[in-house]
């Protein structure tokens, strides 16, 4: 459990895999069997839902405040990828922020043993780190989690398991994280859309709840990319309509890959799962995301209907 007055920091930022066609289970496995020795973890109901081992990196460095104050952070982030439906990549990075009263740095030992720590020393406030890490614009020099999240989607998406094509195009999304750990609170999100592909995420949890924190966050995460690319296959199949091109390609390859995945809260801890609650009221994903799909299998139809008829008249 984690003690109150931590700050979680995290980063999620997930992306189509680069294969033409979902990945059977076992395939996956192999996939993300990035360190010799450690298990993969795979559930497959309700749907498949695969979690390469943890890598940790050690840190040394300033963290990002607002306002300025001095923050110096020193321990380890955790990081591992997951691959969803055989065609989801997400690559998740996180660190639990400590304050501490010494000022010199310890032995490597004393924060090796701590896997996702890091100990913050000098004169700033949890409030102030928290804000500094949603900055618009990265401080140089300070705790870089998206880094950490990138060379790890680079890893995977090199691996040789993959036939590197895609049936869709989809932009890659990043949602950055905070949870702060406070003893008997309800838990609270906030999500704020920043721009086309970057979301920050709020979160207030009990102790009892902080891990708990990491996989509702990719599963928003998750979620937030879904329906971000069925909302740009829409705008593209509107297009093909507008100028009488086919839109049957994209509106068929985002049907048979991206609409069975849509299963929000389904992987997440039943301590968290009342979270999705208030996202479904607002900004209220499912609604919008059911009247997407019904749009695009109405042109299905209506395609299908105008293709027979046309071959009835010839």
């Amino acid at each position: 459990m984690v003690s109150p007055g931590v700050v979680i920091l995290g980063e999620v930022r997930t992306s189509l895999l680069h294969t033409s066609l979902p990945l059977p289970r076992k395939s996956v496995v192999d996939l993300l069997s990035l360190r010799p020795g450690r298990q993969v973890v795979a559930t497959d109901r309700p749907i498949n839902r695969t979690v390469s081992p943890d890598s940790v990196v050690g840190v040394d460095c300033a963290l990002a405040t607002e306002p300025q104050a001095r923050a110096r952070g020193i321990g380890t982030v955790a990081s591992h990828a997951v691959v969803v439906g055989g065609m989801v990549l997400q690559a998740s990075a996180r660190t639990s922020c400590e304050w501490v009263e010494y000022r010199e740095r310890r032995a490597w030992s004393h924060y090796a043993r701590r896997r996702g720590v890091l100990d913050v020393l000098g004169n700033s406030v949890p409030e102030q780190v928290v804000r500094g890490s949603k900055r618009a614009v990265r401080v140089p020099e300070t705790l870089d989690l998206g880094s950490v999240c990138q060379r790890l989607l680079a890893a995977v998406q090199g691996r040789p398991q993959l036939d590197h094509r895609t049936r869709l195009r989809a932009r890659p999304t990043r949602l950055r994280w905070n949870a702060v750990v406070e003893p008997d609170v309800r838990p609270s999100v906030h999500l704020h859309i920043d721009d086309d592909v970057q979301r920050t995420v709020d979160l207030v949890v009990p102790p009892e709840a902080a891990s708990a924190a990491v996989v509702f966050c990719e599963d928003l995460a998750l979620h937030d990319w879904l329906y971000t690319t069925l909302g740009a296959v829409v705008e593209e199949a509107e297009r093909d309509v507008d100028v009488g091109a086919d839109p049957m390609r994209v509106l068929g390859a985002a049907l048979s890959l991206l609409v069975r995945l849509w299963l929000p809260g389904k992987h997440v801890d039943p301590v968290l799962r009342p979270l999705w609650d208030d996202l479904e009221r607002e900004p209220g994903f499912s609604t919008a995301w059911h009247q997407n799909v019904a749009w695009m299998r109405d042109q299905v139809s209506i395609t299908t209907l105008s293709a027979w008829q046309e071959s009835r008249l010839v």
